[in-house]
């Protein structure tokens, strides 16, 4: 049997039940994954798949959630940092922010910039992970220890469950390269696979890791995909925000099946959302009612939900950004948007934390 394949004996071992309990578990919970395939001596399972849902099902694994659409300037990056602050805030949550956008723009609202720019230049950035893995004929200078910004948010100085891994302009001169690390490796290295090795030694610390994306699809992308339990859309309700909706959907559900593992998508959350736009609530209707653009269409993939809360736009969540301005709660960072964000946290923490029946 391949390394990568289990089959019950197996995976009672791993979960350290009888098989008579795993037999149950596959009858009784619908989202038991299904065998890859079925050999003489009974079915067999995928390992890594198997293994991340004994942990969910313990409720010992952390929930990955990638923040993603590939249009700029729709709050995905507010969305994604006030979800982490109030997971980690009010929830008590541990929680890892990790900013894998060049633009950086998680990594400087919840720490100075003065602060990031001494770990840049020490190396203690996603630029660095990624640029060690491109000159692996060098000594690596990047440390996941010493990368982890602690106790970060710009409230209270600082939030003390709140992590942060920053991310550096500097991505934007390697992102292109990074697909011929298979090449200089000798095909060793998995290029898409070079932040789920790095976290290895720190993930099970946290309850949550929140991943800001970048607006492609490309290898730096799939990085935060690869170990993510799941993806939230952020979009402004209207016509040139969610066009690109289908293709983010069809483009994760191939490449989940690439490489065997769900990815399933949480929701969609309508952002920026202003009241005086006669746009925003037909838009806002047609995403409610699973129809919008190609998701309509006959024998395409169904629309992800949209989360009940949406985000209202508010000047005050723009000042709040600033690391220099005094604010002492989140309330007073987000200003009206605070209840719309506190709502949506809500459920997007009870759709991962959802009890099996």
């Amino acid at each position: 049997m391949a390394d990568n394949l289990v089959g019950i004996a197996e995976i009672a071992e791993l979960a350290g039940v009888t098989k008579q309990a795993v037999t149950n578990w596959r009858m009784r919970f619908d989202d038991f994954p299904k065998p890859v395939q079925t050999l003489q001596s009974g079915p067999v399972w995928n390992r890594e798949t198997v293994e991340q849902w004994v942990k969910t099902f313990k409720g010992e694994a952390p929930h990955v959630l990638s923040f993603i659409n590939l249009k700029g300037g729709v709050g995905k990056t507010t969305v994604a940092v006030a979800v982490a602050e109030i997971l980690a805030h009010e929830d008590r949550k541990h929680v890892l922010l990790v900013d894998l956008d060049p633009q950086t723009n998680a990594s400087v609202t919840v720490i100075s910039e003065e602060q990031w720019a001494e770990m840049d230049r020490d190396g203690r950035t996603i630029a660095q992970l990624f640029a060690d893995r491109l000159n692996s004929h060098q000594a690596p200078r990047f440390d996941i220890e010493t990368a982890i910004a602690r106790r970060v948010s710009t409230i209270n100085d600082g939030i003390a469950r709140l992590d942060l891994l920053p991310s550096s302009i500097r991505l934007i001169d390697i992102q292109d390269r990074i697909p011929t690390i298979a090449l200089t490796d000798n095909y060793t290295a998995n290029p898409r696979e070079i932040l789920r090795n790095a976290l290895q030694p720190v993930i099970d610390r946290y309850d949550y890791v929140i991943i800001d994306c970048p607006p492609s699809l490309g290898v730096v992308t799939k990085n935060g995909l690869r170990m993510s339990t799941g993806y939230v859309i952020p979009t402004k309700p209207d016509i040139v925000s969610t066009w690109g909706l289908y293709q983010i959907v069809d483009n994760l559900d191939r490449f989940a099946r690439d490489i065997e593992r769900p990815i399933p998508p949480l929701g969609i959350v309508a952002t920026m959302v202003q009241s005086n736009n006669t746009l925003h609530p037909r838009v806002i209707e047609d995403l409610r009612s699973k129809r919008l653009g190609r998701f309509g269409e006959a024998g395409a993939l169904p629309q992800p939900p949209l989360f009940q809360h949406s985000i209202r736009y508010a000047i005050a969540v723009a000042k709040g950004a600033e690391v220099e301005m005094d604010i002492r709660t989140l309330k007073g960072k987000y200003g009206p948007a605070y209840d719309d964000l506190r709502g949506l946290t809500r459920e997007i923490r009870d759709a991962c934390e959802k009890k099996k029946p």
